[in-house]
This record gives C-alpha cells, sequence and structure tokens, in this order.
C-alpha cells in the first residue's frame, strides 16, 4: 500500500476547542479558511508528517494512521448519488479535503508497537465531542519514526473504504473532476495533490464492530491552489 505523510491544514493546537465548533464556517469557502489561517485560529503545516489517531469511548479505543493515499483507493461502486454529486463540485471549488476518508487494512504486530511508541509522546490534540468520544492526535515528523511507518505500510496490501459511501464518492468524484480540467488545461502529470486522498487508516479488526470518523475539520489536506 502507498500512504504518505503530507503537509496538513488543521486547527492550532492551542485553540482547537475554539476552532472544532466553528468547521462550518470555516470549511465553508476558501475566503473563511484564509481568514482563519490569518487569524492563527488554523494553521498550514510548513513539513509533512504522519499522525497517529486514537478514538476512545464506546465500544472501545482503535488507533488508525492518517496519510494521503492513491485515489484509486477509492475504487468501487461507480453509481454516485445526486447528494454525492454536489459534495464532489464542492470540494473541487474549496480545493481542500475536509476530513480523512475512514480505511481498513491488514495490520502486522510490528506496527502496533510503532504506533504505541508514538503515542508515548505529548499528543497534538485531545478532545471530547458531545457524544462522550475522545478524539487523540499526535504528530510524527521525526524522520526514523516516518520511515519506520512508511516502510510497514508499504508492506501492508491496499486498504478498503470503511466510510459512508455517499463521502467516498464525494472525493473520488472531485479527483476526477480536478484531473479533467488539469488535462483539458494541458498541464495534468499525475503528480497532483488531488491524486492522493487524506485517509484514516484502521486495522481491520478494529473496525469489524463499525469504522470511526476523524472530526471534520482536525486533519485536512489541500489538493490544489485556491
Amino acid at each position: 500500500m502507498k500512504a504518505l505523510p503530507f503537509p496538513c491544514i488543521r486547527p492550532a493546537q492551542d485553540r482547537v476547542l475554539e476552532a472544532l465548533p466553528q468547521m462550518d464556517a470555516i470549511l465553508g469557502g476558501n475566503d473563511a479558511l484564509c481568514d482563519a489561517i490569518a487569524d492563527g485560529l488554523m494553521l498550514k503545516d510548513p513539513g509533512s508528517a504522519y499522525y497517529v489517531y486514537e478514538c476512545s469511548g464506546e465500544p472501545g479505543r482503535v488507533t488508525g494512521v492518517v496519510a494521503i493515499c492513491p485515489v484509486s483507493v477509492l475504487a468501487g461502486d461507480d453509481a454516485a448519488s445526486a447528494d454525492a454529486a454536489t459534495a464532489a463540485r464542492a470540494i473541487t471549488e474549496f480545493k481542500v479535503q475536509p476530513r480523512p476518508v475512514t480505511l481498513a487494512y491488514e495490520a502486522s504486530p510490528v506496527m502496533d508497537i510503532i504506533l504505541g511508541a508514538a503515542k508515548e509522546g505529548a499528543s497534538l490534540y485531545a478532545v471530547t465531542d458531545p457524544a462522550g468520544i475522545t478524539h487523540r492526535v499526535w504528530e510524527v515528523k521525526r524522520n526514523d519514526a516516518v520511515a519506520a511507518i512508511h516502510a510497514m505500510l508499504d508492506q501492508a496490501p491496499e486498504p478498503a473504504p470503511a466510510d459512508d459511501p455517499a463521502y467516498v464518492a464525494a472525493l473520488a468524484g472531485a479527483a476526477q473532476l480536478l484531473a479533467d480540467e488539469a488535462r483539458a488545461a494541458g498541464t495534468y502529470t499525475g503528480k497532483e495533490p488531488f491524486n492522493f486522498v487524506i485517509s484514516a487508516l484502521f486495522p481491520t479488526a478494529q473496525v469489524a464492530g463499525g469504522a470511526p470518523q476523524v472530526p471534520t475539520g482536525l486533519l485536512t489536506h489541500q489538493i490544489a491552489r485556491y
């Protein structure tokens, strides 16, 4: 599986509790997001990183890795609903994927050890939502830790979508629309950010009873210039 570190747009660490309730407005358009970044409410990471994400509550605790994967991991049913098509156009115009798509993959015991080590450090975020679910995030950008996660993901088989099919279809549709625009302009290379999708990768065994979703706006991915 190809799963890479990436530069993230996310809330400022000390203002996450202020930012999350405003995400509908912040992610409502490019001007609002730019204003939030200028205000220091949101930030654009200057470098690439993996993110370890932990969700705890009922029925238990799951841990995953947030990375960017080729948009081909979303391949599946081509029949997209009207709502998914509308959402795809919105993502195309906004040029930011608002939350990771949940994917399930076959993780190795070694990966559990690597992620456990990452979680020994101070978390970037620890927030509890109104449903009583606690979301924790650790940033992984040290070269040796990034290399270890990359190596383990590279050995894993391709993941499968475990998210709302409408959201999966919207992300795939947005990537296709942007690719079509680039091809029409004669600028398409195949390496554009829209060819990748921000993904929360969870071990299949942990999400058999239902896959978690990273809160909207907590970790996002810019897929084109705005």
